[in-house]
């Protein structure tokens, strides 16, 4: 029989109903004649084999935990060629773990490798049973907020970093005062020697409690537990056991398997953010992660409740499609998991508040840091002005037309306008 008719090459229809993982990439400089060896010698390379026959791979072997190549499609590409790459890996070759995953899909022989960029991931029918995802999601953020039919705002305390838990409250209490929905630590600040996240949670939550005296109403409070692994799961107890009811990750720095480990463990008790710092150096061109999936659909599969987004700004351009399917890749059906909560950062001021909400509607939250902390007439202005905004816009109110009885968001017009 003709090898290019048998494993580790088969049709789609013959692994869907199976436990696999089907990874779809771009696939860079094949050529025509070599593009199904060597699409097969990359299914053997990242699963039980390399470049030579080897004397220990038996038949079982091969049928049993070999990769198969169902798909390879020419896609253009100019001056260098491109293929369309879909290769099904067995579930069982991973144990449950991302990093064995992300190993078999992006990086082990490379006599064997082709230059990839992986977009995309498809779990078949007899792989989505060990998949949780999102404990909490929207449903679980509004419950804890009290907010509901509206985009809810969250502030990164500005500075980032260098102060003490007592200076932080008092930013909290400041921000907070403006009327913002949550705040949270800057992605910088972790469990430090000037700042622990025990005293931290402390700190911010009597600045909390008195703002609800004080106003009826006070921020979501969400502590960043990025850490060591070992230290995560301490810190995440430590927040939780002072009264915090939300965490942040950084889950490219951390791992997939450490942010899993610990939604599996704290998810009910916990909203759980995912921070996307570091995402740049994975989702090169024409290499690494897709920012949907490593933004949208990783995450979200190991338990984010939401995840930090970059918000690309209007128009129109590879950014703004990648922002789109971003979105799609949080929210989407997807086997019965819950959406995560999409939270848009990067430049998101009152100018840009209705065009946010009549692209992802009332279930989003809007992360604000200048805009907030770097307002003319001060913090809790600038907080105000981003609540006024949000309300303008859910009312179906120009902003322009809004700020004439809004002083805070008519001197962020003025300001950035």
């Amino acid at each position: 029989m003709l090898p290019y008719f048998d494993l580790p090459f088969d049709q789609p229809e013959s692994v869907a109903d199976g436990a696999y993982v089907i990874a779809t990439y771009l696939a860079y400089g094949l050529d025509e004649a070599a593009a199904l060896k060597r699409a097969g010698n990359f299914a053997t390379g990242q699963t039980v084999g390399t470049w030579l026959p080897l004397p220990g791979v038996t038949r079982s072997m091969v049928e049993e935990y070999q990769a198969r190549v169902v798909g390879c499609y020419p896609a253009g590409g100019g001056a260098e060629p491109v293929f369309l790459l879909r290769v099904a890996f067995p579930h069982h070759n991973f144990g449950g773990s991302f990093a064995q995953l992300i190993t078999a899909l992006l990086g082990n022989d490379v006599s064997t490798a082709i230059r990839i960029k992986l977009i995309d991931l498809e779990w078949t029918t007899g792989a989505r049973a060990a998949i949780a995802g999102p404990a909490q999601g929207i449903a679980g953020l509004r419950e804890r907020t009290g907010v509901r039919g509206r985009p809810l705002v969250m502030n990164m305390i500005k500075p980032c970093i260098g102060f003490s838990p007592a200076a932080g409250a008092e930013l909290f209490y400041e921000s907070g005062s403006g009327g913002v929905d949550l705040i949270k630590d800057d992605e910088l600040l972790g469990n430090t020697g000037f700042s622990p996240v025990a005293e931290r949670v402390r700190a911010y939550l009597k600045a909390a409690a008195r703002l609800r005296e004080e106003q009826g109403k006070a921020p979501l409070y969400i502590v960043n537990i990025t850490d060591r692994p070992d230290r995560m799961r301490d810190n995440a107890r430590a927040a939780r056991d002072e009264g915090a009811r939300a965490v942040m990750v950084n889950f490219v720095a951390a791992g997939l398997d450490a942010l899993a480990a610990l939604t599996e463990e704290f998810g009910r008790d916990l909203f759980f953010l995912g921070h996307y710092a570091g995402a740049g150096i994975m989702n090169a061109p024409a290499q690494g992660i897709s920012a949907p999936l490593l933004l949208g659909k990783l995450p979200r599969l190991a338990g984010a409740d939401g995840v930090v987004t970059m918000y690309p700004g209007a128009g129109a351009g590879p950014a703004q499609l990648e922002y789109y399917q971003t979105v799609q890749a949080q929210r989407l059906p997807l086997g019965g998991l819950r959406p995560a909560v999409t939270a848009v950062g990067g430049g998101v001021t009152p100018l840009n508040v209705a065009a946010i909400y009549r692209e992802l509607g009332p279930d989003v939250i809007l992360a604000v840091g200048g805009a907030v902390q770097g307002h003319p007439l001060g913090t809790a202005a600038g907080a105000r002005a981003m609540m006024q905004a949000v309300a303008a816009a859910v009312a179906g109110i120009a902003p322009e037309e809004a700020a004439a009885g809004c002083p805070e968001l008519r001197a962020a017009l003025e300001a950035w306008g």
